[in-house]
């Protein structure tokens, strides 16, 4: 039952849309129905839940964001409060992932969930059956539908796959989550294809993002597995990645008949791009509110984001922002704190997936905002979770 309802949890917010009960609430997701019950059973099972650090790091991140509300007076604005919200059902599914049997669930849900997101994704880019008119209307494409393949005057141009996500960059980062779990250790190098299959629809977003991130997943690899990683397989893995990086070039340029978007993150002209200056420009202006209101911040205030049509895309600047320094550090605890079971694991190769999930979300938060992303988050969480999951079959209880 915990396995079929863990992959339920996945599947509902990779695969199936937000939704809105009210025009001026967030979106929510089918999972966030169901808190109640995860809930009641994450409490009738919680002498088996484990990770009691991150729980301590969550709860310190509540209390910082409640704290910085109060001060600004916003405590009772619901859209506020929401990210409050966000971070019980965080918590919620990190508890429960923890009791979920990994083995068992990655035999069952990981390779078909992949196969048919890999499908689904295909569907879009290649537009099959009009496959982006339902994005567009189901899927909060918006913009990115519109000019799917087109430059700013609608003039063919190179492509960035959104997929269900969205969004190139959230949907980018998903696949490098599957990135991570294919990533090829000790026996399971039969996972190798299923790693370039990932890293291709990565590539095929044409998020800069991902690509950094991507940089980050494989330079953590190389100090925390190298002993597991032969020179021999890192000429095959780096080999397989130039290729199908040259590959996902040919398909959304139309055969290099475009320039290629993510390009630029290689050529240095990356600082004169347009999303470059409007993000620097973003910073600056979100850096010196900051540095009038350093302590608390301005309580969450998502609708100053939308009257002014800002977006911070750097999470470090928007926790700043939004809670102050106490929520900087209260948001820093999440990814920190779970450190110290993972490294004294007594098989670190179980800690990997969220060592280098963590490492992932790390850089991705320089220049997005993976965390508050209602996908991301799940997803993260479900890792986490996981990880301490599998470490608690070698160990009694695991902070």
């Amino acid at each position: 039952m915990k396995i079929l309802f863990g992959g339920f949890i996945v599947c509902s917010v990779l695969f199936l849309p937000d939704f809105h009960l009210n025009p001026s609430w967030p979106a929510i997701q089918l999972i966030d129905f169901l808190l109640p019950i995860l809930a009641i059973y994450v409490f009738i099972e919680r002498k088996q839940v484990q990770g009691k650090l991150l729980f301590i790091g969550i709860a310190v991140f509540a209390l910082t964001m409640l704290l910085s509300m109060a001060v600004n007076g916003r405590i009772f604005v619901i859209q506020d409060l929401f990210e409050v919200f966000k971070l019980v059902k965080f918590s919620l599914i990190f508890a429960f992932f923890t009791l979920v049997p990994v083995a068992a669930f990655g035999r069952t849900w990981l390779k078909p969930m992949f196969v048919l997101l890999v499908g689904v994704n295909a569907l879009h880019f290649f537009n099959v059956f009009g496959f982006n008119q339902v994005i567009s209307d189901f899927y909060n494409g918006g913009l990115h539908i519109e000019y799917f393949g087109l430059n700013s005057l609608k003039e063919p141009a190179v492509k960035r796959m959104v997929g269900l996500a969205g969004n190139p960059n959230i949907n980018a980062l998903v696949f490098l989550f599957f990135s991570i779990a294919f990533l090829p250790i000790q026996q399971r190098t039969n996972t190798l294809w299923w790693f370039f299959v990932a890293v291709l629809m990565m590539f095929l977003c044409q998020s800069r993002t991902a690509i950094l991130g991507l940089g980050a997943i494989l330079i953590a690899a190389g100090f925390l597995m190298k002993q597991h990683f032969t020179i021999r397989k890192w000429t095959i893995i780096l080999l397989g990645i130039s290729v199908v990086y040259l590959l996902s070039w040919a398909m959304t340029t139309n055969f290099f008949h475009h320039s290629l978007y993510s390009n630029n993150l290689f050529t240095g002209h990356i600082l004169k791009t347009g999303s470059a200056r409007g993000r620097w420009e973003a910073w600056t202006f979100l850096g010196e509110m900051i540095l009038q209101r350093p302590l608390f911040g301005y309580g969450g205030n998502k609708a100053y984001f939308y009257a002014q049509k800002i977006y911070s895309e750097n999470e470090y600047i928007l926790m700043a922002w939004r809670y102050g320094i106490f929520g900087l550090m209260g948001y820093l605890l999440i990814y920190f704190l779970p450190l110290k079971s993972f490294f004294q694991a007594k098989k670190i190769e179980q800690s990997y997936p969220a060592l280098l999930s963590i490492a992932l979300m790390l850089v991705a938060a320089l220049t997005n905002n993976p965390f508050v992303d209602r996908t991301i988050m799940v997803l993260f969480a479900a890792v986490i979770g996981a990880v301490y999951s599998q470490l608690s079959t070698h160990h009694t209880h695991v902070e």
